[in-house]
């Protein structure tokens, strides 16, 4: 599978070269099928625009860049080699990788497809808008996940040339908070712990104003695929939700500044039992998952976000910080006896970066740091907290393919699976990736 992949990467970066060179639009079948490389570019990008997609559909609607009735196809592929050492063997980094795709040893190198795959908009009249996404990846959980998914499919329905507020209903990432990294490759500490994706369908209700919109989104108790679940797992639409509100500031000169709020009502974190997939809590039991705790303890933890955003034409800068409404379960109490800890805290993460664009060899080229950082747990303990410093230089050799080289310094070994019985705060491990990103 991964030298298909590794195949339809390549024959994807030479036609992207070539239609690059021409300089044309390419509509195979007229104005019915469209490829649209900047808005693939969008939609399916992995560390930004993660959860504003609903809201970007209807305002390239909105600008004519998706036309009524079309049928937009696009590819993606994002790959890249990982060179991973670390001072404790077999204690590698977890974000963006499993513990079981790394060696047992001091070092570690391996091709990496983190993920391939098609996505689609289907445009229906001036009131509907559908996507779909479905994608292979070779970053699962091996047994309860398939590689190869229907990861998002959604329809949205709204106008905005005639009314601001809009649906959306389906398998969606849940709009809350920002979820962003400036790097190619890695996710930041607060996209890791927070980003929350739909399994089942949620229903988003939204307005957009000219410089601001809410959004708020009804989703069922069942754990997600990511981040979210509820005490009442069998709860209906409406047991969890998210809120959440954004501004934006236009500072002239191309600058703007934008500023979101958000909430999210219950969360993963509600519990002690820390298995990482709907399967292995149902199970009970390994893979995915430790033994379960001898005393099972569980109170709604929810989440609040507050993120700020600076752009302009030569540079980014960005903040965004995640904390938790109570402290985390599952390091508040001793997994063995029940018994609280002292000085819990809450369960918060902050990332802070920037990214400067300029050109390399006539090349345009962004030159990012992204640091995340990360508090679970009472101080003094193995898992108190946990750091990520990531340096990165990312080509962009044309609209359909980009270069990358990612440098990443992390501080600690802290997984979510059996937490408090695994992790070792003092780690020291670094990763360093070159790979591609090819869409069209």
């Amino acid at each position: 599978m991964k030298m298909i992949w590794a195949g339809a990467l390549g024959a994807l970066s030479i036609c992207g070269s070539v239609w690059a060179q021409e300089g044309r639009e390419y509509s195979p079948l007229g104005e019915v099928l469209k490829l649209n490389t900047p808005v693939t570019t969008i939609l399916t990008d992995t560390q930004e625009h993660i959860t504003q997609d609903a809201v970007y559909l209807l305002k390239a609607r909105q600008s004519g860049v998706v036309a009524a009735n079309t049928f937009t196809l696009g590819g993606f592929v994002k790959a890249g080699q990982y060179y991973e050492s670390t001072d404790q063997a077999g204690k590698y980094p977890i974000l963006g990788r499993f513990p079981f795709q790394h060696g047992k040893g001091t070092s570690n190198q391996d091709f990496v497809i983190n993920v391939a795959g098609l996505s689609g908009i289907a445009s229906v009249g001036d009131w509907l808008t559908a996507y779909a996404q479905v994608e292979y990846s070779e970053v699962t959980f091996t047994g309860d996940h398939d590689q190869i998914q229907w990861r998002e499919y959604y329809a949205v329905l709204g106008n905005l040339d005639v009314f601001g507020g809009y649906l959306a209903y389906g398998r969606k990432s849940i709009d809350f908070g920002e979820q962003f990294g400036y790097n190619p490759f890695t996710h930041s500490v607060n996209q890791h712990f927070f980003w929350a994706l739909a399994d089942e369908p949620v229903l988003e209700v939204g307005y957009i104003g000219e410089t601001w919109r809410v959004s708020g989104t009804l989703a069922p108790g069942e754990r997600m695929l990511r981040v979210g679940m509820t005490t009442d797992r069998e709860g209906d639409l409406g047991s969890n939700f998210a809120l959440k509100a954004e501004r934006h500031f236009n500072l002239g000169a191309d600058r703007q500044l934008r500023v979101s709020a958000s909430y999210l009502h219950d969360t993963i974190y509600n519990n002690n039992y820390t298995a990482h997939t709907l399967h292995a809590i149902n199970r009970q039991a390994p893979p995915h998952a430790p033994l379960p705790p001898r005393v099972y303890i569980a109170k709604r933890t929810g989440l609040m976000d507050v993120a700020a955003e600076f752009t302009s034409p030569r540079f980014d800068l960005a903040v965004e910080y995640t904390q938790s409404t109570r402290s985390w379960i599952a390091t508040s109490f001793d997994t063995h006896t029940g018994a609280k800890f002292d000085g819990t805290r809450p369960l918060s993460a902050l990332s802070v970066m920037g990214r400067y664009k300029t050109r390399v060899f006539n090349v345009p080229t962004d030159l990012a740091a992204v640091y995340s950082q990360s508090v679970m747990g009472p101080d003094n303990t193995e898992f108190n907290d946990v750091f990520q410093h990531t340096l990165s230089t990312e080509f962009h050799l044309n609209p359909y393919l980009d270069l990358g080289i990612e440098l990443v310094l992390n501080e600690g070994f802290q997984p979510f699976v059996g937490i408090q019985d695994v992790s070792i705060s003092n780690v020291q491990s670094q990763v360093g990736i070159v790979g591609v990103t090819a869409r069209f």
